[in-house]
């Protein structure tokens, strides 16, 4: 259109006032082909520091890790972001380590790499699974025989499927075997159970005679077993737990309630009877009570779900984290579904999204920034002939 208006003005001066429209019309598309240009720009620059420092999942560390946070990505990532908690004792760490007979000598050898889920076992500082699931609590003593600290080991293919690859560090430790440390939160993965004596209570439901029970109830759906419905926001869910001293002496007991799990769709009421709730560990604790042979003490509470359910991703190192399911142990397992938005049932039916990575990005950047640049230059171009034709044309030299 543009040389044809260009080449027929000699022959129809009036077609003048259309190649002044033509001028109007291209400083026009001039200003919006260059804020185009600063959009895909801006763009690409933040694409450039995506890459340069990625960033870390909102959910990306949980109260179970052996290293809150993980080993780190990219170049941050490093064995020495264990060994340092390690030398520390952070978290009794090192004596966590020094139970499995892994040493520091063992840890610092070790190769990144990856390995697939398998039959392993993964190891973390709170209980997600019960015992006829395969978890088996292990508790770690200090040189005085004191607890310091209780560690659980769960069949990893619990949280995902036995095919997935998993990253972190590989070691071989001369009396554990086969070892690794994984990248996202610092826990240790093995072949097998360590088996040493008096190491793990042979059945976690059954502490000192004492067997734990636990049940629940969705008021707001004809009180209904938990487990076998959905629970929606709004929805007030009833546990009972339950301990029943099926020694022949009276024992000291303490109930205690960890709820990390539970309050990521939920918020606890006030209804807790005597109970006290620690907000730093999201545990739920009555004062310590004598139970008598066969005698059985019920406690219970209620926990009221979110009006505005949160649909935060699936935790980056703790696959049970904010999954649509409430989950918890007291003796026996309780998991109870949560009606989640629609944006999580995608990301729980689409397990991997098509891969694109930096390589992939920055070619798609590159492409769009010079395709935004042709058409800015040539209507840079087009604007510049237009003025000269417009003053040759003034000069009567057309």
């Amino acid at each position: 259109m543009f040389r044809k208006l260009v080449s027929n003005l000699s022959f129809s001066p009036a077609l003048v006032g259309e190649l002044a429209f033509y001028a109007k019309r291209l400083r026009k598309e001039d200003t919006t082909r260059k804020l185009g240009l600063i959009f895909v720009a801006i763009a690409v620059l933040v694409q450039s520091i995506a890459f340069i420092n990625p960033p870390q999942s909102a959910n990306a560390s949980s109260s179970s890790d052996f290293v809150v946070g993980g080993l780190g990505t990219g170049s941050s990532r490093s064995i020495n972001n264990f060994l340092e908690p390690y030398d520390n004792n952070t978290r009794k760490l090192k004596q966590v380590m020094n139970y499995f007979g892994v040493t520091r000598d063992e840890i610092a050898s070790s190769k990144f790499g990856k390995w697939k889920v398998g039959s392993t076992y993964s190891w973390g500082f709170e209980s997600r699974f019960s015992y006829k699931q395969g978890e088996r609590s292990f508790k770690v003593k200090n040189s005085s025989g004191e607890v310091v600290k209780t560690v659980y080991a769960r069949p990893a293919k619990l949280t995902v499927s036995s095919s997935t690859d998993i990253y972190g560090w590989i070691g071989k430790s001369e009396k554990l075997g086969w070892f690794a440390i994984m990248q996202y939160c610092g826990n240790l993965v093995t072949l097998d159970l360590p088996q040493k004596k008096n190491s793990v209570d042979p059945e976690p439901e059954v502490i000192n005679k004492i067997i734990e029970t636990k049940s629940a109830i969705n008021l707001d759906q004809n009180s209904k077993n938990a487990e076998e419905t959905i629970a929606n926001a709004s929805d007030s869910i009833q546990y009972t737990i339950s301990a029943k001293n099926a020694g022949n002496v009276n024992t000291a007991y303490t109930f205690q309630e960890n709820l990390s799990d539970v309050l990521q769709y939920g918020n606890l009421t006030s209804d807790i009877s005597s109970g006290t709730y620690n907000k730093e560990n999201k545990t739920l604790s009555w004062p310590t009570i004598t139970i008598k042979p066969n005698q059985t003490i019920t406690k219970t509470f209620r926990v009221e779900i979110l009006k505005n359910i949160p649909f935060t991703n699936t935790g980056k190192s703790d696959g049970t984290s904010f999954d649509c399911i409430m989950t918890n142990v007291f003796g026996n397992s309780v998991n109870i579904k949560v009606n989640c938005p629609t944006v999580k049932t995608i990301e729980n039916n689409v397990s991997q999204l098509p891969k694109t990575g930096p390589a992939e990005n920055f070619t798609y950047s590159a492409i769009a920034l010079a395709i935004v640049v042709y058409f800015y230059v040539r209507s840079r171009i087009m604007v510049t002939e237009v003025r000269l034709i417009r003053k040759n044309l003034s000069r009567g030299n057309l």
